[in-house]
């Protein structure tokens, strides 16, 4: 009789351990399916993939060319402002998503539709099966830059329209509003129980790091509010909540202050200085020379030969 539980205990914890090798992306995109399509496929079949299409674009779009039955699509989607708290609203649906599918992830990893992977996806999720308790996320204090950061949550930005309406004169006036309203440089109350954090909005996060992110915005509606007129929320809405919370002990966590540039809090990915940098085979020797795991911008337009050459150089 104990040998049959002890059986049956050993295969559950079998099945738990696959189950926990198994790694979730969320994307977040809003342009260039046929990129979309590759990028899910270099993924592998080892995952789940969860998509935020932007409200502005059809899904069909994306679902046309996709094959790969794990891609899971969210319907109840937000039109993303730049810059505005609708990214949150966005990452919000999926890790919605994500709890309510009750898979045993392990980690949750962030990519936005121009990434693309260039490590074998088995080492990346090798080495992440590996820190089951690690927040693979980084952020600097925003204190030490109040001239720049500060300005990100104590001031008020208005990056949402006020008015939403497919009116092309409605919205030029919206526009010409917020502009207006910003240079009036009006204050954003920080509750400074809150140290601010900011980083890289491509991130991973463990499943119960990604619970309490979600509880903590229901428990504290606040929260959002506070930051709903806040610039970049994406850069240090949830930075704030891990970093102020025990899941701080477990995070790659708070760096040294070195300057201004999204790119010295990268992840897991490559992400140019500029910012704006659109990567393609010429920059293959940064992308082999990279411990990094993935490249963040690349699009079919001009980076179609590097996928190319990831494909069958790295990914094969």
């Amino acid at each position: 009789m104990k040998l049959k539980y002890d059986l049956a205990a050993k295969q559950n914890l079998d099945r738990l351990k696959i189950m926990k090798n198994k790694i979730a992306y969320l994307i977040l995109a809003h342009g260039d399916p046929n990129h979309f399509a590759k990028l899910v496929t270099a993924l592998g079949h080892n995952c789940d993939v969860y998509a935020h299409i932007d409200e502005k674009v059809k899904n069909d779009q994306f679902e046309n060319v996709v094959n790969h039955k794990a891609v899971c699509f969210i319907r109840d989607k937000v039109s993303v402002c730049w810059g505005g708290i609708s990214m949150i609203d966005a990452y919000n649906l999926l890790f919605n998503q994500v709890i309510k599918k009750k898979e045993e992830y392990s980690h949750l990893v962030m990519l936005s539709g121009s990434c693309y992977p260039i490590k074998k996806i088995s080492s990346h999720q090798k080495m992440m099966t590996n820190s089951p308790d690690k927040e693979f996320i980084k952020y600097i204090d925003m204190r030490e830059s109040p001239d720049h950061y500060m300005k990100q949550v104590q001031q008020k930005w208005f990056r949402e329209p006020l008015i939403k309406s497919n009116n092309r004169i409605i919205s030029f006036a919206d526009k010409a509003i917020r502009k207006i309203l910003r240079m009036l440089k009006l204050k954003n109350n920080w509750d400074r129980r809150f140290v601010p954090y900011y980083g890289s909005c491509l991130f991973a996060i463990t499943p119960a790091c990604c619970e309490y992110l979600m509880n903590f915005q229901r428990e504290n509606p606040w929260y959002y509010e506070m930051n709903f007129n806040t610039t970049n929320p994406d850069e240090h809405y949830f930075h704030t909540l891990i970093g102020n919370s025990k899941y701080a002990e477990k995070a790659d966590g708070l760096n040294d202050f070195e300057g201004r540039g999204l790119w010295r809090m990268a992840n897991l990915h490559i992400i140019h200085p500029s910012l704006s940098k659109w990567y393609t085979v010429n920059d293959w020797q940064e992308i082999t020379g990279s411990d990094m795991y993935f490249v963040r911008k690349v699009r079919s337009q001009d980076g179609s030969e590097l996928v190319n050459e990831i494909d069958s150089k790295i990914l094969a």
